[in-house]
Formats: structure tokens, sequence, C-alpha cells
């Protein structure tokens, strides 16, 4: 086991995969090689400033650090165990575009973050009790948005927050699963509300890139969110 490998063993379980030198370390997951990413640049070429919500272990922030206009991304985690291998990563990269900042995003004054071209929100809005509150605070710091959220189907809507149609889930293992919210549940608006949510916060101009409703977990909406 070479030197690396025990830093990473240290701070397993991991689910992002990072192949460093050559070498594969942590998980199976590669975000390297996400088509979101490739969307994202394709849509925001010129972006310099990039606030990225729900960073996990730094797999999307060090790709968008890559990208050649990029001057700085602030990546917001709720949980300090994924904030812990991400700088871990970030050490061995030497990756200074990035600074990871831990917060519970539910309660989080966005403002204080500072102004952004872009917001980066992949696959946290579904995990949120209130997801309209996290769009109202996007559309306080930045004028677009570049999302990738779960919603529910109409015929599975059952109930309704705000004037929003939708359902809510359960968030089974939230106290222990990287992968989930930080409250025990969370509501999934229809699609059809989803675009009220941006628009009802100025986000007006949408274009939907990917509306992929056979995916495993619920039908899935990647799109841009313009003022």
């Amino acid at each position: 086991m070479d030197s690396l490998e025990k830093e990473f063993d240290k701070l397993k379980p991991w689910i992002t995969k990072f192949v460093i030198n050559g070498k594969e370390y942590g998980g199976k997951y590669d975000a390297s090689n996400d088509i979101r990413l490739k969307w994202f640049q394709e849509h925001f070429s010129n972006a310099k400033d990039i606030l990225e919500l729900g960073s996990l272990e730094g797999g999307h922030s060090f790709e968008l650090a890559r990208l050649p206009n990029v001057r700085r991304v602030v990546a917001v985690e709720g949980r300090k165990a994924n904030i812990n291998r991400a700088k871990l990563v970030q050490n061995i990269l030497n990756q200074t575009k990035v600074n990871f900042i831990k917060e519970n995003m539910e309660n989080l004054e966005f403002s204080k973050l500072g102004n952004f071209d872009v917001v980066f929100c992949v696959g946290l809005l579904y995990h949120l009790p209130k997801p309209w509150k996290m769009i109202e605070q996007i559309s306080k710091i930045s004028n677009e948005l570049f999302l990738w959220t779960h919603y529910v189907s109409d015929k599975n809507a059952n109930t309704s927050k705000m004037h929003y149609q939708g359902s809510m889930y359960r968030e089974w293992k939230f106290f222990i699963d990287r992968l989930s919210g930080l409250s025990p549940a969370s509501f999934w608006p229809t699609r059809t509300s989803l675009l009220k949510m941006l628009s009802d916060y100025a986000f007006i101009h949408t274009s939907i890139i990917e509306d992929n409703n056979t995916h495993e977990h619920g039908p899935a909406l990647t799109l841009v969110a313009k003022k």
C-alpha cells in the first residue's frame, strides 16, 4: 500500500473516485466523466466565479476549477467528513481555486458568500424540505443557475407546500447516509411546480437540457435558468 493509499484509507468509505498519477483512489463514482460537467461548460464557458451547492467529496469541484476561465469555486457542503475527504484531495492536487465551506444550506444566508456568475446545484435540491427557499437564496447572489434534480410525476403528487404541488419523501438514513439530506424529510415538486418555483424567484428564462423520466430513482431534470 503506497502512502496516498494509506491516506485515503484513513478516511474511507469514499464515494468519489480520483485518478492521481495514473492510479485510482477513493470510491467508484467518476465525477470527471459526468456528462453534466460537459453540459455546464457548454452553457457557462465564460463563468469566472462559481458557487457549488452540495460538493460532497469535491469531485465536481475540482473539475469546475479546471475550466479555462474559472477564477474561484466556492464549494458548500453540509457534512464535515466529506469536506475532510475533499481537502485531502485538494492538498494532493494543490488546487487553490476551490474554497470548501461547511454549512447547512437549509439555514445558510447565501448573501454572506458574495455574488457569483453562476450557481452549480447538482443532486441537492430534492433533499430539501423547502426547496423554494434555496431557489430564493440563489436568486439573491446570482443571475444564472445550472440545476440537476429529481421531481415527482403528476400522478404521484399527493400534497402541496406553499402553492407548489408535489410529494414528501423520507430521507431514510439522514443521520448516516452521506447522500441523504440533513433533514428527515424532503419535498419533491412536480415538473410544473419546479419551473414555477424558478420563475417565482426571477429565473424566468429556463432551458431544459435533459428530462429523464426513466431515471432509476425517479424523474430527473437538467436545466439552465437565467433571469
